[in-house]
């Protein structure tokens, strides 16, 4: 059923990659998508990892400034050497789980995004890939356009980057992340869901800076969860049209709890516990939202409406 959509949708869904070290050492990797809009680069992914890539610059920035000044207190001679010491000694230390490098890889090396704009209510946000090759992306989107036939029951597929373990390391000569053998390319991972209803919400870690959307974000819900690594990534019918942007996943208490099987007891007797049931459900941005923002931005788009 979505065959011809997969292979559209896959020429303009591009694995977002966060890869960060701690102050211990360790290294880690979180997986997201963006949507490549238009030949000018412009793309869109959900709002909260821009959130976390702006959360671990900071961490970056605080580790540089934290390192600045123990290289000036170090170097001003006009101070004693052992105030020096001792003044080093009050400077607060980086914890141990603090980012201390960071770098995005926006599936393809060397790109950067410019001019970004987040609307952390409606989990939306766009930026600008630079450099950017327009005849890399083979396919580029066309946006279900608002109120044309948004009728419940409608078949959608969420595609993006799940179930694929990345595990960077830092290269100290080079100062840079290496991703291992294996890691590339990454696997688009396709899951159906229908079109249950539009659900109005604010997203939980809503902001109020002046990028901040003031009300509550529109979204369609799919009746089958978002996975991990899905993020940002597209929302499609069986034509290969975007109706939304993954942005989360809601979980509705079903209402029973059936028991079952616990550990065995002293006596060697199983004791039995409540399983509480859930259905989880997919959001993402509703297409309403999407083509609010790139009108608003002067971003070139296609829509239905127009094919």
């Amino acid at each position: 059923m979505f065959a011809n959509a997969y292979r559209i949708a896959g020429a303009f869904t591009l694995p977002v990659v966060i890869s960060s070290r701690l102050q211990s050492g360790a290294c880690a990797g979180a997986v997201g998508a963006c949507v490549v809009v238009n030949r000018d680069g412009w793309m869109l992914t959900a709002a909260h990892l821009m959130a976390e890539i702006m959360r671990q610059q900071a961490g970056v920035g605080r580790h540089r400034a934290h390192k600045s000044d123990v290289r000036q207190l170090e170097q001003d001679t006009t101070a004693d050497k052992r105030f020096r010491k001792s003044k080093v000694r009050t400077f607060a230390r980086p914890a141990a789980d603090s980012v201390r490098n960071h770098s995005v890889w926006w599936g393809r090396d060397g790109v950067q995004v410019h001019d970004a704009v987040v609307q952390p209510a409606a989990d939306l946000a766009l930026g600008r890939l630079q450099p950017f090759d327009p005849d890399s992306v083979a396919h580029y989107p066309v946006f279900k356009t608002p109120g044309d036939d948004y009728a419940p029951g409608r078949s959608l597929c969420k595609l993006g980057f799940p179930f694929h373990q990345v595990k960077p390391e830092y290269d100290e000569a080079r100062h840079a992340f290496v991703l291992p053998p294996g890691t590339l390319p990454m696997p688009l991972f396709p899951i159906e869901g229908i079109f249950t209803r539009v659900v109005i919400a604010s997203m939980p870690q809503a902001g109020d800076g002046k990028d901040a959307q003031s009300g509550p974000g529109k979204f369609i819900e799919t009746s089958s969860p978002g996975l991990v690594g899905q993020s940002g990534g597209p929302v499609v019918d069986t034509d290969g049209a975007v109706w939304a942007l993954q942005s989360h996943t809601r979980h509705y208490a079903l209402g029973f709890s059936p028991p079952a099987p616990g550990k065995a007891g002293a006596e060697g007797k199983s004791a039995a516990h409540k399983e509480h049931q859930f259905l989880n459900v997919g959001l993402g941005v509703h297409a309403e939202a999407i083509l609010k923002l790139l009108d608003e931005q002067g971003v070139e788009y296609q829509s239905t409406a127009a094919a």
